[in-house]
């Protein structure tokens, strides 16, 4: 794990996933439109963070 945070895709991954995240939390709770805002910051975090966990060994 810690080779993952050295990669710059890992890190730049990380806040992009936690806000896709809250944006879907709040969506679900309190207005609709941030649920439309979600994937569009979770999907490119995940695999932002899949690819620098993947460049790890590298």
């Amino acid at each position: 794990m810690e080779k993952a945070f050295k990669q710059p895709l890992f890190v730049t991954g990380i806040p992009l996933a936690i806000c896709g995240f809250c944006f879907g939390i709040s969506g679900l709770f309190i207005e609709k439109t941030f649920a439309y805002m979600a994937p569009g910051l979770l999907i490119p975090g995940l695999i932002f963070m899949l690819i620098g966990w993947m460049q790890r060994n590298k």
